[in-house]
């Protein structure tokens, strides 16, 4: 990824700690923990962590405990500007048009480049997807962006479903959670809590890459929240798939118990306090931001290596 010898300025640059904010949590929320004696005492758990711990455990060690830092990606900026627009114009009640969500979506687009640019001001750092240059990779997610924005008003306007108001004037966009399964508290926020005409709730994900989500663990997770924070239950969710400006089938939430979900959640917590993070290569290395640090595929592997000093 990276040529041999050269250094990056953000080598040795720590991302800030904190504490997730019900006022502000996201999805992507990490947990703050601490390691004393070998143990890990965590504050919260979220369906990132969950999703990332089981992908590759190495990162997740690399990115949430060893601290180190990631090569940033336009990806990144797309995404998240994306996401705020859509927000925006569903809590403003769909009365702005295109124009307006677009604007908004160029407002972060432009915050979250700055600040990535901060971060690693040379550009031959950054993730880029095959041998596409930087600067190219830039121009082609703010254009890809607007287009999803659009994209998304378009199919929203047209479809059936809304957002279910869950608050009195509240459309459900961007709905904060916390979750206690059995013992283990799990923060968020749910893109969408979609109704259909017959009443019946939907839990949605936007995706603004390319690749389908493998298996509805997060959609699960939420349809458990929405069933604690509404009393109602949404059998039902799908991903909002932004490249083709339409969801997917929806997908049957039914199998996945409160029981079962909370499992999932109390292995990988118990894991993790064990610190058991076991590599897991594949094709998700190619957009992995540690992947320099990386025991198994890193160039610079020593820098943050695995320490079994305070192993059991």
């Amino acid at each position: 990824m990276f040529p041999p010898g050269t250094t990056p300025l953000w080598r040795g640059l720590l991302p800030a700690t904190g504490t997730a904010r019900l006022e502000n949590s996201t999805e992507e929320t990490s947990g703050k923990a601490s390691h004393k004696g070998g143990t890990t005492e965590a504050l919260h758990r979220s369906v990132s962590q969950l999703t990332g711990f089981a992908r590759c455990g190495e990162a997740y060690r690399l990115e949430r405990v060893a601290k180190a830092p990631a090569a940033p990606a336009a990806w990144f900026a797309q995404g998240t500007a994306v996401h705020e627009a859509v927000e925006r114009w569903e809590r403003t009640h769909r009365v702005h048009g295109t124009a307006q969500a677009q604007a908004w979506f160029t407002e972060v687009w432009e915050r979250e480049l700055a600040e990535a640019r901060a971060r690693e001001p040379d550009l031959t750092q950054w993730l880029c997807p095959g041998r596409t240059k930087p600067e190219t990779d830039i121009a082609n997610r703010y254009q890809r962006g607007l287009d999803q924005v659009a994209g998304y008003i378009e199919h929203a306007l047209a479809s059936k479903l809304r957002p279910f108001e869950w608050l009195p004037g509240e459309p459900a966009s961007e709905v904060e959670f916390r979750l206690d399964l059995d013992g283990v508290l799990v923060i968020g926020s749910i893109d969408l809590i979609m109704i259909a005409p017959d009443g019946r709730l939907l839990v949605r994900d936007i995706k603004t890459g390319n690749k389908l989500p493998i298996g509805p663990i997060q959609l699960a997770v939420y349809r458990h929240a929405v069933i604690d924070l509404t009393g109602q239950d949404p059998e039902w969710g799908d991903w909002y798939m932004a490249k083709n400006n339409k969801p997917t089938d929806p997908v049957d939430l039914r199998p996945y118990t409160r029981d079962m979900v909370s499992e999932w959640f109390a292995m990988m917590d118990r894991a993790e306090r064990d610190q058991v993070y076991l590599p897991n290569p594949g094709d998700h290395c190619t957009t992995c931001g540690v992947r320099r640090f990386c025991s198994v595929m890193g160039t610079d592997r020593s820098f943050f290596g695995p320490s079994f000093a305070t192993r059991k």
